[in-house]
């Protein structure tokens, strides 16, 4: 009994000195886990302002302020986000870029009224020249591009650019003498398979000179177009155009 009681101590004494070796052991390092890279947020500061008719508009401004500005006015089933990329390419180039929500749309009040988002780009140019813009470009994608043709006759910015645009839509109307009124510099934007292609190249032949026409390769409609397989060198042509119809200062 005595023999086995010796035995057993033996026994636990061993595993004792193994668990203390266990626990003086160094553990092995942590195996090294993939370093994910995020795009960096876009940079802007939320801005405000009133349409002529009292809707409050909320808008974004990437860039310091400056004399040259882009306003990029967005599309039916998209608000000023959408813009984002395309709004700090701009900005990096060293414009002064203004997005903003139609009524309704976004962050912006009132309730959605089409036939009246004319008013909404009104009052963003407002905004910016009020801010010391004195070079404007407008660019407006599908419906923002129609709100832009006749807010261009009235404002007499430098140049536009008309993403996938049609001459109508749910009471807005582009209108064939106002693309013969603008003088400025005119770019058109179409895609290869888009469903408003040949109204973009109707309205583009109808357009004064001077003006051109870009076409993607894609099907992509308004921004979409961006995310297309050729849309960084759209996004390069149109940033081109902007460089050369309103330089910076």
């Amino acid at each position: 009994m005595r023999k086995e009681l010796q035995w057993i101590v033996i026994a636990f004494t061993a595993t004792c000195a193994s668990l203390a070796w266990a626990a003086r052991k160094p553990k092995p390092a942590p195996a090294p886990q993939p370093v994910v890279e995020t795009a960096p947020a876009p940079v802007f500061e939320r801005v405000g302002f009133t349409s002529e008719d009292g809707v409050t508009l909320a808008g974004r401004r990437y860039g310091a302020p400056g004399v040259a500005w882009v306003i990029l006015s967005h599309q039916y089933n998209r608000d000023q986000t959408s813009w984002e990329n395309f709004a700090t390419r701009l900005a990096g180039a060293g414009y002064t870029v203004l997005t903003y929500d139609f009524r309704g749309y976004g962050d912006s009040g009132g309730k959605q009224d089409i036939a009246h988002i004319d008013r909404d780009l009104g009052a963003a140019v407002a905004y910016a020249r009020a801010n010391g813009a004195t070079a404007l470009a407008l660019v407006g994608a599908s419906m923002g591009g129609i709100a832009t043709v006749p807010v261009a006759v009235a404002t007499k910015p430098q140049a536009i650019v008309l993403l996938t645009v049609g001459p109508s839509f749910n009471g807005l109307v582009a209108g064939d003498d106002n693309l013969k009124a603008i003088a400025a510099p005119k770019l058109f934007v179409g895609a290869k398979y888009d469903f408003a292609m040949e109204d973009t190249r109707r309205m583009a032949e109808t357009a004064a000179e001077p003006k051109e026409l870009i076409v993607s390769k894609g099907g992509g409609h308004g921004t979409d177009i961006f995310g297309a397989g050729d849309g960084d060198a759209i996004e390069q042509q149109i940033t081109a155009f902007i460089q050369r119809t309103v330089p910076l200062p």
